[in-house]
């Protein structure tokens, strides 16, 4: 996996969730992520990342949410979190 690929994908992935949110992305090992918490959701498959989301939100005001996204990437011990609110 070419480094430039990669962050050329995630940067699209992230463009995706930030059109109507603001985000903050970090990286976790996916043994440590408990996914009873998330609901899976398919979503567009790219080249470095699974065709699967989790996702967990909650409404803290009448038009507000914060959730947690959670993709997986192939070939990887790791996922991307993107903690997001709206």
């Amino acid at each position: 996996m070419r480094l430039d690929q990669f962050l050329t994908d995630l940067n699209n992935v992230i463009a995706n969730y930030e059109e109507d949110a603001q985000c903050e992305l970090s990286f976790e090992l996916v043994e440590n992520i408990v996914f009873d918490d998330y609901e899976k959701q398919q979503c567009d498959e790219t080249e470095h990342f699974e065709g699967a989301e989790y996702i967990r939100q909650t409404q803290v005001f009448e038009d507000y949410f914060e959730g947690t996204i959670i993709r997986e990437i192939k070939g990887s011990d790791y996922c991307i979190i993107i903690k997001y609110g709206t």
